[in-house]
């Protein structure tokens, strides 16, 4: 009996190495484009990061303009008014529905107030809540507070509080002891009639309210200074919803580090007992990263991605140029995988998407070349 040959069975034997290869191109086919869409998805959020980078810094600086340019306005018209003319606090009070108006048209000042080189000093305070009423003493219908020093009249400084409803009706006068306050003393007050220009002080914590911002002033004809203390917390709240994701930081700082804005607000004035209250340098906010970044300098300007505790970050640090304020800096730093994380679930739904393909591919050509080759 002749033995069969080899060439009756090959028309039955089964294509391993089509299958096989028809499974790597399929596998690899995949791979590349998820490797693809994730490259150009992760481009695309980059540059968009970017863009968007920018886009807040022009947000910041014109809500920085925005911040200290109408109460600057105002205290040049002030110095234009009667004001620093008057002699006495009768001749004062008929001014304060002016002080009021700057202070309602401008809800960033916690103050505005004149001192006289005789030493008299006239501050008013708006009291917009329980909170302000219980800490100066006032009556709960008080509205505004007049704080009057009238230093060059008598042979000891005499101090007069007023508390005034809405409409500027006197509700309360408390006498309380001078404690020394001078204004003619005062570093805002000093600069001021040493410059020509209105001058506007580094930020601190302001003594009577715990709130921080920075002074500005200017002369006021030959005999006093007219000065308002501007808030800036508002700028935290700016900060806080430009936040682009849960890790990332956003602050304004000065040409020292001093911190002026910052999304967690919370964290910017020191509470040291060992001193008095003071603006955190952004090295000290408790974060290692702000301090690994600040070891390069307060005033440097970039926009890079940089590798900080092991991780990417693209970061923005740029200068916010106001006309006539004192320099600024924002700092924006992002996290890569925050930043791309939508890129990152693309590139695993694509993977997933090319294994559900083989899975259901796999068996559909192994049947094929199955039934092609028991057809031979």
């Amino acid at each position: 009996m002749p033995e069969p040959t080899q060439s009756e069975h090959p028309a039955s034997a089964f294509p391993w190495p089509a299958l096989l290869l028809a499974s790597t191109l399929i596998l690899i086919t995949g791979l590349l484009l998820a490797l693809l869409h994730y490259q150009l998805h992760s481009r695309a959020m980059l540059s968009s990061g970017n863009a968007l980078f920018n886009q807040i810094a022009k947000q910041l600086q014109y809500s920085l303009a925005a911040t200290y340019n109408p109460p600057r306005r105002a205290l040049n018209l002030l110095a234009l008014d009667a004001l620093p003319d008057t002699e006495n606090l009768e001749q004062r009070l008929t001014r304060i529905p002016m002080l009021a108006q700057v202070l309602t048209d401008n809800p960033q000042l916690n103050s505005v107030y004149i001192g006289w080189d005789s030493g008299d000093y006239l501050m008013l305070r708006p009291l917009p809540n329980a909170a302000s009423r219980d800490r100066f003493n006032a009556p709960q219908a008080a509205h505004w507070m007049v704080w009057h020093i009238a230093a060059g009249q008598y042979r000891r400084p005499v101090v007069i509080h007023l508390y005034l409803d809405q409409t500027f009706k006197l509700l309360e006068s408390q006498h309380p002891p001078h404690d020394g306050f001078d204004p003619r003393t005062r570093p805002w007050y000093e600069a001021a009639k040493a410059s020509a220009n209105q001058i506007i002080t580094t930020p601190y914590v302001f003594f009577s309210t715990n709130e921080f911002g920075t002074t500005m002033a200017r002369p006021a004809g030959d005999n006093a200074v007219l000065g308002a203390d501007l808030t800036l917390s508002q700028l935290s709240t700016l900060l806080a919803d430009h936040r682009m994701t849960p890790s990332s930081e956003l602050l304004i700082y000065d040409t020292e580090g001093t911190v002026i804005a910052y999304h967690d607000v919370q964290r910017i004035i020191s509470t040291s007992r060992s001193g008095p209250l003071r603006l955190k340098r952004f090295n000290e906010l408790g974060s290692t990263l702000l301090a690994a970044l600040a070891l390069d300098g307060y005033q440097i300007e970039r926009q890079q991605p940089l590798t900080l505790e092991g991780r990417h970050w693209q970061v923005l640090q740029q200068r916010l140029p106001v006309k006539d304020i004192p320099d600024s800096y924002l700092a924006i730093l992002v996290p890569e995988d925050e930043l791309l994380a939508d890129a990152y679930r693309i590139r695993r739904q694509s993977v997933f998407a090319t294994l559900l393909l083989m899975l259901v591919l796999v068996p559909l050509v192994w049947l094929a070349a199955r039934r092609r080759s028991g057809t031979r």
